[in-house]
């Protein structure tokens, strides 16, 4: 069979505007797609696979011809949602044949949209249910959705085929591996659980060695390691380091690394010296708020255990750049959170970060949570539904709206002043104390070293503006008197801080025009009220669902007020996120419910419910029809936070 992979682009998007817009990095977009990548190399031989990604290849259109591809794939993100429907509807007009499939992260964002044109979807992980389908559709009996009940061992999932993006792959400022999947953390705005899993899997050492090996010959000259969290097995991401370190050092020129990772890392410096040794540049780390009480609504508990400005200080004295992911608009944040965020930011030196209004993607817990509470706003324009990292879908608790975009906008255009920048990237550089131990670069890096410096340097001497110039010479100066090993490092950093300063004006932009419609047009915003009712299926089969989470939350809880409202907060949780999909509790929704008893009870405090009152093992006599009533009343009533109020 034909199949065409497609990874969906817009030419509106910002950071492939910036990044085509910075000549020296000679580069269309951020990342080659992972996705579509990994897929090919699922897809076993006898099959033709063509790659295309429109951040670099142009719109897939023209491609796409009747009779050509037995199956066109889309890789749906959440932010291209609207144009994966576009391709979608495309293929099903000129090229009726071909078998339409939809799969990725962003298929459990559509899930208010009309899907009618796609012929098969895919849920989760593909490693067994691609070539599965590729053998249900060779012999004429594919189903509508793919998902496993399991989570499939990281060892079934092989090297992306990186050489079928051909010539394009030169466009790409990175690629990425993907050592481990799952996260044992539960933030209220991430449905990580249900994709990947609480339990993290993780490829074995030799695995991503032998991926590297293969990257290291092609031209690629960073990895974005793409873990939820790379040090979420401390144990394995050690190992692996040891191993990856002189390996990396094995070859011609060491590669740079990225990564996701957690803020309790700075109190590990054997993991950190790991990390600057195998040449990471920076992690992404979830911050999200400078306030404990933001944290607390988030559930970002890691975050509070210690100072978050001393950890970021730590981690960066290793010559790692933190790039700080922020959000404003938690319901315990109010408009001096913007001064508190630039505080934070002058205080603990950040040179790379991320800020964003709290938005509830649909599905997601938070929405669902929101919506209840009458704090989700409708729209009828789709661009929106692609930029929620500016415009915001939620109406916060303690500004208005317009206090958020406006807030937003300052705050944008203030914190990436360059004098401003200047004060944080030289504390940066000052307070670096370790030198990573990397192979030196021999004469044919120096040489290009050479050519780099002069495409780099030509920019900011002829084409960036004056406060750019001016502050990319200051800062190289500086790192110069610190050491000429950080040259490279600091055109990391300031190439970084030109893509955060570009996106940020950018998006200050549209923020402060949507603010000012919304002074002048408000009364027109229109307030997400459609019921969440309970599913008929559910219903239906309430007893085999109610007793499977009574059972397993009284292995924990043995007091009878907290064990009900346990099962009721599972129940909503399950209804929420697979009511409009639940047909029967098959094995597959049984594991999505213990899930969500186990999202309940690892919110409860160590020892919450001591007491006993000598609870039976199985449901009593009632229990079901209760249950049943106090979830109808709790999906009708509006404000989620009451809910506990039918137990009264």
């Amino acid at each position: 069979m034909r199949i065409l992979l497609v990874s969906p682009g817009s030419p509106d998007d910002i950071d492939s505007q910036i990044t085509q817009g910075i000549p020296y990095l000679f580069a269309k977009t951020l990342f080659a797609p992972h996705a579509i990548a990994t897929i090919a190399a699922l897809t076993p031989p006898g099959h033709e696979v063509q790659l295309h990604d429109e951040y670099t290849a142009g719109e897939v259109e023209p491609l796409i011809i009747s009779g050509i591809y037995d199956i066109i794939g889309i890789s749906v993100t959440s932010n291209q949602q609207k144009r994966s429907l576009q391709i979608a509807a495309h293929a099903k007009v000129v090229s009726p044949s071909s078998l339409v499939i939809f799969g990725g992260i962003g298929v459990e964002h559509l899930i208010n949209k009309d899907m009618a044109g796609i012929d098969v979807i895919f849920h989760g992980e593909a490693e067994e249910t691609w070539p599965k389908f590729l053998q249900d559709v060779k012999e004429g009996r594919h189903q509508r959705i793919y998902k496993n009940v399991t989570k499939p061992e990281m060892t079934l999932s092989p090297a992306p085929r990186w050489e079928l993006l051909g010539e394009h792959l030169t466009s790409y400022t990175a690629v990425m591996v993907q050592t481990t999947r799952g996260c044992p953390f539960d933030c209220s705005f991430c449905d990580v659980i249900y994709t990947f899993g609480r339990k993290l899997r993780s490829k074995s050492i030799d695995q991503v060695l032998e991926e590297v090996r293969r990257i290291s010959l092609l031209p690629v000259k960073m990895v974005f390691i793409a873990d939820d969290n790379f040090a979420g097995d401390k144990k394995y991401t050690k190992e692996l380091l040891k191993q990856l370190i002189p390996l990396n050092n094995s070859f011609k020129t060491p590669i740079e690394f990225i990564t996701q990772i957690d803020i309790t890392i700075a109190d590990d410096d054997e993991l950190l010296t790991l990390l600057a040794d195998c040449n990471f540049q920076a992690v992404m780390i979830g911050i999200e708020s400078v306030n404990e009480a933001s944290l607390i609504d988030y559930n970002k508990q890691q975050n509070l255990r210690l100072s978050i400005s001393d950890a970021v200080k730590k981690i960066q004295s290793f010559g790692i750049v933190v790039l700080a992911h922020m959000i404003i608009g938690a319901d315990s944040d109010s408009t001096d959170v913007f001064d508190k965020t630039s505080d934070f930011l002058a205080d603990a030196n950040i040179v790379h970060h991320l800020c964003h209004p709290l938005a509830a993607p649909p599905g997601t817990k938070l929405w669902y949570e929101l919506k209840r509470a009458g704090r989700i706003i409708l729209t009828d324009n789709e661009e929106i539904a692609d930029k929620l990292d500016i415009i915001s879908n939620v109406i916060p608790k303690n500004m208005t709206r317009v206090e958020l975009f406006e807030g937003l906008a300052d705050y944008w255009e203030n914190i990436y002043d360059p004098d401003k920048f200047i004060k944080r990237a030289t504390t940066f550089i000052n307070n670096i104390t370790y030198k990573p131990k990397l192979k030196e670069p021999g004469l044919g890096d120096l040489l290009e070293l050479r050519k780099m410096l002069w495409r780099v340097f030509t920019f900011f001497m002829f084409e960036a503006g004056p406060k750019h110039r001016k502050a990319f010479f200051k800062v190289v100066g500086i790192s110069a008197k610190k050491g000429m090993y950080l040259l490279p490092k600091i055109i990391y950093i300031y190439t970084c801080y030109l893509v955060d300063f570009n996106r940020s004006m950018h998006d200050a932009k549209i923020a402060r025009s949507h603010a000012a419609w919304e002074r002048e047009n408000g009364h027109k915003l229109v307030v997400d009220c459609n019921p969440i009712p309970v599913s008929e299926k559910i219903r239906e089969q309430a007893r085999p669902i109610f007793d499977t989470a009574y059972r397993h939350i009284r292995q924990r809880i043995n007091r009878k007020e907290a064990l009900y409202e346990a099962v009721l907060a599972s129940a909503i949780d399950f209804n929420d996120r697979f009511g409009q999909s639940f047909e029967t509790l098959d094995p597959i929704h049984h594991e999505h419910l213990r899930n969500t008893c186990d999202r309940v009870l690892n919110q409860l405090p160590p020892n919450g419910h001591p007491s006993s009152d000598d609870l039976p093992l199985s449901p009593p006599p009632g229990f079901i029809r209760e249950l049943l009533d106090a979830l109808d009343n709790a999906i009708r009533y509006r404000n989620s936070n009451n809910w506990k109020v039918f137990f009264t």
